[in-house]
């Protein structure tokens, strides 16, 4: 299946999950996420720098370093790994 990092750091920031955790650079959730899909489960990185489903724009109230990104990585994954993800996800 196709995901984006960007509908886990949606489900991160809406859990309160990786607080004050940023999405870009190293040690950001945006480089965690692609460790975990690419790196742990095999998962293939598709696209880079897509544009999200939720409002951008400028002046976004929730758009940030710290909160949901403009842009984000699609990765193709096995949807059977979708548990150990969220498993994972649960303790950042």
């Amino acid at each position: 299946m196709r995901i984006g990092a960007d509908e886990l750091i949606l489900w991160l920031r809406k859990n309160s999950k990786a607080i004050g955790v940023p999405n870009d650079g190293f040690g950001g959730l945006g480089q965690k996420i692609k460790n975990l899909l690419c790196d742990t489960l095999g998962g293939v990185k598709v696209q880079e720098n897509v544009a999200v489903y939720w409002d951008s724009g400028e002046g976004s109230k929730n758009i940030g370093d710290c909160n949901l990104p403009k842009t984000a990585e699609l990765y193709d994954i096995d949807i059977n790994k979708l548990p150990v993800i969220y498993r994972e996800l649960e303790n950042w």
